[in-house]
């Protein structure tokens, strides 16, 4: 009966750290425009992808320009610099 216990935590413990291995990648993976951006940034309300892509050459220049020249809305992106190059990457900055 012990062993049988000792099995069924072990698999638990497997289970949940791959569950956490998993979630990790994924987390990489993630693309931020979809979800986080484009619904703003449409040329309506917001600068739509192709219309950033031609103001903001490089990435550095996009980044910039969000840390200080972005709206209130963009506060959230402000003090990321990882999230800004992500999402630079994903509209097609280099």
């Amino acid at each position: 009966m012990k062993a049988i216990s000792i099995f069924l935590v072990q698999l638990v413990l497997i289970f949940v750290i791959s569950i956490f291995i998993s979630n990790t990648h994924a987390a990489t993976r993630t693309q931020f425009w979809p979800k986080m951006c484009a619904s703003c940034h449409d040329g309506k309300t917001a600068m739509s992808k192709e219309a950033m892509r031609g103001k903001y050459q490089t990435v550095t220049v996009f980044s910039e320009a969000v840390q200080n020249k972005g709206g209130r809305c963009m506060n959230i992106l402000k003090n990321d610099k990882k999230m800004i190059k992500k999402v630079a990457n994903e509209i097609g900055l280099k």
